[in-house]
C-alpha cells in the first residue's frame, strides 16, 4: 500500500469527519425528493427503494435536466442508488480508505452480504452521474442492472 500525501490525509480527515453528517442527510434528503415527486408513503423508500423504482424512472423520462440543476438531481439520485443496492445487497455506505482503490476517500456502498465479493464496492454518484450523461440512451433499471451484474462479476 503506497504512502498517503499530506493532501489526501487531509482529505481523507475532513470526508471522516463529514461522514456522519452525510449519513444523516441522505434519508429526510431521499424521503423529501419522493415527496415532491407526489409518491404514496415517500419514506418508505428507506426501507424499499425497488418499490420507487419505477416511478423515479418515468419521472425521470420528462426531465431536462440543465446545467443548474445536475447537482441537485445527482446527489438525490446518488442516494437513491445507494439505498437501492444496500437493500437488494445487504450492504452499508462507508469511506473507502484504500489509497490505491479508484474510489479512495469517496462515500461509496458496498460490504454486501448478498455478493460473491463482500469487498465489491459502487460509488452511487460515479453511477448517477453516467446515467445523467447518458440520457435518453439508457433507463436507470437498466443501470441498476448493469451495476449489479458487475457486483456479481467483482466475484468471479
Amino acid at each position: 500500500m503506497r504512502t498517503l500525501t499530506l493532501e489526501e490525509r487531509q482529505e481523507l480527515s475532513r470526508r471522516r469527519e463529514g461522514f456522519e453528517a452525510f449519513l444523516a442527510e441522505r434519508m429526510p434528503v431521499l424521503a423529501d425528493f419522493m415527496q415532491s415527486l407526489e409518491l404514496p408513503d415517500p419514506a418508505l423508500v428507506l426501507v424499499d427503494a425497488t418499490a420507487f423504482l419505477a416511478p423515479l424512472e418515468n419521472w425521470m423520462k420528462a426531465q431536462v435536466v440543465q446545467t443548474e440543476d445536475r447537482v441537485w438531481i445527482l446527489t438525490r439520485l446518488g442516494y437513491f442508488i445507494g439505498e437501492y443496492l444496500i437493500q437488494r445487497r445487504g450492504g452499508c455506505w462507508f469511506l473507502n480508505e484504500l489509497p490505491d482503490s479508484k474510489y479512495f476517500g469517496r462515500y461509496v456502498v458496498g460490504r454486501f452480504a448478498h455478493a460473491r465479493n463482500s469487498s465489491a464496492m459502487v460509488d452511487p454518484f460515479v453511477v448517477a452521474n453516467a446515467y445523467l450523461a447518458d440520457r435518453p440512451n439508457v433507463t436507470l433499471s437498466g443501470v441498476l442492472d448493469e451495476v449489479e451484474e458487475e457486483i456479481e462479476r467483482a466475484g468471479s
